[in-house]
């Protein structure tokens, strides 16, 4: 194979890699943004006191909509503790509107109740290891990071192809056959 043959065929894996991860970005964005219509919020986990079901580093994903009435002893809930304050705990006990949470690797109960004016909502999923990429993204350097990335991809996405003289590449297929 001749060197403008490897570099035409590296250009093409290369604009194919493109489109695949332009596809994954724009459908990254619309999962994002029917997760917040649908008030779903990913939040980073960044203390081990649920270990071993979420780890330190985990991103949750907590459903806004449902209500604390719906909340059952078992439930990974999201709440505001001393008013600022995010803990994502399990459910040990409800009682009299109030709910007693506590996280699984604590020895203890939580000393406040979660109630209405505090609770956040329901963990619905759970997101290993992917804190640290969306800690950096949340930060301006991750954030010119990722336009970077993305302007890039864009312009290979664009790289103009050259017109393919028909006859000359069938004269070069047939030489390579011969």
């Amino acid at each position: 194979m001749n060197r403008k043959r490897l570099l035409k065929d590296a250009l093409a894996v290369a604009k194919t890699t493109v489109s695949i991860l332009m596809t994954l970005v724009i459908l990254l964005a619309a999962l994002l943004v029917g997760l917040y219509i649908f008030k779903i919020r990913p939040y980073i986990v960044k203390t081990g006191s649920m270990e071993p079901a979420i780890h330190t580093g985990s991103v949750v994903f907590v459903n806004q909509r449902t209500e604390l009435s719906e909340i059952k002893v078992g439930d990974v809930i999201s709440f505001r503790k001393s008013g600022e304050m995010l803990v994502t705990h399990r459910v040990v006990k409800i009682e009299d509107g109030k709910y007693t949470t506590k996280g699984d690797a604590n020895n203890t109960n939580d000393a406040e109740p979660v109630t209405e004016e505090n609770y956040i909502g329901k963990t619905v999923t759970v997101l290993p290891g992917l804190g640290g990429l969306f800690s950096f993204l949340k930060t301006t350097a991750g954030r010119v990071t990722a336009l970077c990335i993305v302007g890039v991809l864009l312009a290979i996405s664009f790289i103009p192809k050259k017109k393919k003289n028909v006859e000359k590449e069938a004269m070069e297929n047939g030489q390579e056959n011969a």
